[in-house]
């Protein structure tokens, strides 16, 4: 059994250092006496978790059906362009990155739904989000 600290523990290393390096999977094996395997089985099961670094504003953009449906590909077609990267990218200032494979954040019914950081963007529209995006420049 995998404790519920282990979650506590990645959330720090996220904090600090913006992604999941290798060095804090060892260091919270070695902390909590599991696996590093373990470690790395909690921490990609939960989307909240990154192994690659992220922008300091990271963007999500749900793809998932009633999504998709509503809107969201031209909304993240137009922050691609915007930003000038891909999903999964962070532009080369290190302000933005697009999370990749983004998938149905449990809000269909006020589809298309952003995320930028902490903020939910509801029936979110290409303006809104280019608004937001810019607010953060």
């Amino acid at each position: 059994m995998i404790p519920d600290s282990i979650i506590v523990a990645l959330q720090k290393a996220m904090a600090q250092d913006g992604y999941i390096t290798r060095d804090a999977v060892n260091r919270i094996a070695n902390e909590f006496h599991v696996s590093p395997t373990q470690v790395y089985s909690v921490a990609s099961f939960y989307q909240q978790f990154s192994f690659t670094p992220r922008g300091k504003n990271v963007i999500a953009v749900c793809m998932g059906t009633a999504c998709f449906i509503a809107g969201a590909e031209a909304i993240l077609k137009m922050l691609k362009e915007e930003l000038g990267i891909g999903e999964g990218e962070i532009t080369p200032d290190g302000k933005f990155s697009i999370q990749k494979n983004t998938r149905c954040l449990g809000k269909c019914a006020c589809a298309p739904i952003v995320t930028i950081n902490d903020r939910v963007y509801e029936h979110a529209t290409v303006a809104q989000i280019k608004e937001a995006v810019n607010e953060l420049r």
